[in-house]
């Protein structure tokens, strides 16, 4: 069987050559504490005022 007709074959190489990668760091989120919502609503309007806030700064600025 070709490793492109065993589904499992990706596993298989992946555990016989396990990578450990840095994911990308940003610096640029407003600090914002423990917040609790209602709901999705509130929780969405959090978010989109947050994302407004961020673009006011110039947005995030990757370090890696």
């Amino acid at each position: 069987m070709k490793r492109v007709d065993d589904y499992q074959a990706k596993y298989t190489l992946w555990a016989a050559r396990p990578e450990v990668r840095a994911l990308p760091a940003f610096t640029g989120v407003p600090r914002f504490g423990v917040r609790r919502f209602r709901s999705y609503e509130e929780l969405n309007a959090w978010k989109h005022e947050l994302l407004r806030e961020i673009a006011r700064r110039g947005g995030l600025t990757w370090t890696r």
